[in-house]
């Protein structure tokens, strides 16, 4: 229960804010929030003079705003005054996130560098209900459907106990990442959502951003065979989980690469930028949903993830590239040339004719001449990349970046906050 006291101590933070993103707070100003409010607080993990400082800035400071009018509490710590409190490794990049509360073990956000998404994650770190939340009446469930980037919710028309274990145990996994709720037994709100009451049951995924929904018929699944029936029900989400155009990060990108579609990668280093190039595509994107993964990347999230795309010069931008996962072939955009939706469409169809060699590591991309035949070696000449793009890059918790790294003292832990310890997640 928060006391007078502690919102008063709330109040303090929030009034004393100047109009800027980073409000640095020393180890002994964190430690006092966390042990006199016992609520979750979001830490940023900073250096001003890493490439992403400036774009993150903007994203932290909108979101910070808005965390403010919810009366939720986002930090942050600079890295590069106070070092010893952050113990940084030789692997870790910056920025790291971290989710810290009194008796509980740090959480590390591992999402998009974007506003929106931290909200949303801060939003569901803090729900009194996590990881399900029980949906009564109309009202909460317009509201629940649009409180976050994807959203699903079970529907039954009477209480099923092996269902719902396996769908808790989904959203216990998945809890932040995504928004589950329950809607049981309440008929009125199942023809609502045109649920079949009589049938089984179903789950549906809500995608705001897209304006889209999915339903997970639960019909052909048999819960007696528990495992079976939740590895699918798993697979399903996760795929119903998949935007237009993701927005590519540490939490997702294996499951997509997983997904064994050939993947379009679109490059850019502001969140605005990155926007821009979701409307340019998103028409392409949704006729061939299902026959391609399209993403979005921070190029200062994934600093390797160009140069094994054979995108070369990695200040130029947007850029983008197609990997064939099931032939592990590679086609770099060409760098330079103006990337409209024509344009790529255009130069598709080349790849698709075989007027494009896919690219071989070591050279520079080129295009085969008009007229020309398909070149020996269009497999990449003999020469392939050993495993998948992006696989070899660790994602750990001690951030993102290069290499491995090992769990670093973060803020919080390292000044020995009451209650918080560490705990590998």
């Amino acid at each position: 229960m928060v006391t007078i006291q502690r919102l008063a101590l709330l109040g303090l933070i929030i009034g004393a804010r100047v109009v800027k993103a980073w409000d640095h707070v020393s180890p002994g100003e964190l430690s006092r929030v966390i042990s006199e409010l016992d609520v979750p607080v979001l830490v940023a993990c900073k250096k001003p003079d890493e490439p992403s400082s400036a774009s993150f800035e903007e994203e932290w400071a909108t979101a910070t705003s808005h965390a403010d009018e919810q009366a939720q509490i986002m930090l942050s710590i600079d890295c590069s005054t106070q070092p010893a409190d952050c113990e940084v490794q030789p692997s870790m990049t910056y920025p790291s996130i971290f989710l810290l509360q009194q008796n509980k073990p740090p959480i590390q956000y591992l999402g998009p560098l974007l506003s929106d998404s931290f909200n949303h994650f801060l939003s569901r770190s803090t729900r009194s209900t996590l990881p399900l939340t029980t949906i009564a009446n109309p009202d909460d469930l317009a509201k629940f459907k649009t409180s976050d980037e994807t959203v699903f919710i079970l529907y039954l028309s009477q209480p099923d106990q092996q269902i719902l274990s396996a769908y808790e145990d989904l959203a216990q996994k998945y809890k932040f990442e995504f928004s589950f709720g329950t809607v049981i037994a309440d008929n009125d709100l199942l023809e609502t959502e045109r649920v079949d009451t009589n049938g089984k049951g179903a789950v549906i995924a809500y995608k705001p951003l897209d304006g889209d929904t999915v339903k997970l018929d639960l019909s052909n699944l048999d819960f007696a065979e528990s495992s079976k029936a939740l590895e699918k029900l798993e697979n399903s989400i996760k795929e119903a989980s998949r935007p237009v155009i993701t927005e590519l990060s540490p939490w997702n990108h294996q499951r997509l690469i997983d997904l064994g579609k050939p993947t379009v990668y679109l490059f850019a280093p502001t969140a605005p930028q990155r926007n821009d190039l979701r409307k340019q595509f998103h028409r392409f994107a949704r006729d061939y949903y299902h026959q391609f993964t399209s993403v979005l990347v921070d190029p200062f999230l994934f600093p390797d993830l160009m140069p094994q795309l054979g995108l070369l010069n990695t200040s130029s931008f947007p850029a983008g590239a197609v990997h064939i996962l099931s032939e592990n072939k590679i086609y770099p955009y060409p760098q330079g040339e103006k990337m409209t939706l024509g344009k790529v469409q255009g130069w598709g169809m080349r790849i698709w004719q075989g007027g494009v060699e896919p690219w071989v590591p070591g050279t520079r991309p080129v295009e085969k001449k008009k007229g020309e035949g398909k070149a020996q070696g269009g497999d990449g000449g003999g020469m392939k990349i050993q495993g998948k793009v992006g696989t070899k890059r660790k994602v750990t918790v001690g951030g993102w970046g290069k290499g491995k790294g090992k769990i670093p003292n973060i803020p919080g832990v390292k000044i020995n906050i009451p209650g918080v310890g560490r705990d590998e997640l």
